[in-house]
Parts: structure tokens; C-alpha cells; sequence
């Protein structure tokens, strides 16, 4: 038995002439708002508004970021901006002895380690050899952040 597949599911269908639905209503919206502009403010305001109008609808209407319309975007960035976040931490294996919660050895081991070694670097009395510090060049790099802001940072290289 052979089953026909649907293809291209996630195409809008065209309703109104090239238009999708969605299309239509962002333009028929932005004519309708320029026709009353047209009647109710000086000339040269209804040409300047109705340019932006008709240029938010076409934004608004056709324009995709990696697959999702300019108003979903908007309204996700509206969402992110307007609700308080809430950072929760989940363990990537909540089976495992040690992401319930408690304690192991291994995290008691391992946080006397360090406390000692702190305690040594702040009073001054950290055993460390001369030769360790002769083998460590510091680098430095400028990296740009997304922001736009350069900075300078100090790349470590883990041996």
C-alpha cells in the first residue's frame, strides 16, 4: 500500500493573490490606517506616515530570522524583557549518587585541597617552585563582545 507524504508543511498557503493570509491583513491594515490618515492630518504627514506604516507591514509581513517571522521574534523579545527570568539548575544525570544533593567524598576531598591552597596563596606560605613561574608566558587577547565592546583578556592554556 502506498500513503501520500505531505511535503512542505510548514509553507503558508497563498490566499490572496502572492499573499499568505497573514501578509494580507499587515498590508490591508496599513492601507486602511494611511486611507483614514489621509482624511485626518496635512498631506505631507499622511506621506511621511504612511511610508512607515506600509514599511512595518512589509517588515512585519515578509521578513524570516532563521525561520521565524519578525512578529514572533518581537514578541519573544517583548516576552524576555517584560517577565522575570528564572534561572533553574537541573543535573544532567539526576540518577547519579552525587546530583541528588548530597555530599561525596570525592566534593570533601577535594574542597580541603583547596581550602589549603588558599590558605597558602593569602598567608604566603604556598610551596611553589620558581620553575613553574619561568615556563608561564601570559597572553593576552582582544575579543569583542556581542554588545560591541572590545576587551582585553588573559588566555590561560591548560598543559
Amino acid at each position: 500500500m502506498q500513503f501520500q507524504v505531505p511535503q512542505f508543511i510548514e509553507t503558508e498557503d497563498k490566499i490572496v493573490g502572492p499573499f499568505t493570509i497573514r501578509q494580507f491583513i499587515f498590508i490591508a491594515g496599513a492601507g486602511i490606517l494611511s486611507f483614514i490618515l489621509y482624511f485626518t492630518v496635512e498631506i505631507w504627514l499622511w506621506a511621511t506616515l504612511t511610508v512607515v506604516f506600509l514599511a512595518i507591514a512589509m517588515g512585519l509581513g515578509f521578513i524570516k530570522i532563521e525561520g521565524r517571522s519578525l512578529m514572533h521574534i518581537i514578541l519573544s523579545a517583548f516576552n524576555f524583557y517584560w517577565k522575570p527570568q528564572t534561572y533553574v539548575w537541573q543535573p544532567e544525570h539526576p540518577e547519579l549518587p552525587g546530583a541528588k544533593g548530597g555530599v561525596s567524598i570525592e566534593d570533601i576531598v577535594s574542597g580541603a585541597a583547596l581550602r589549603n591552597a588558599w590558605k597558602g596563596l593569602q598567608t604566603g606560605t604556598a610551596k611553589v617552585s620558581q620553575k613553574q613561574f619561568a615556563e608561564t608566558t601570559d597572553r593576552y587577547e582582544i575579543f569583542q563582545k556581542l554588545s560591541g565592546e572590545r576587551r582585553a583578556a588573559r588566555r590561560i592554556d591548560y598543559r
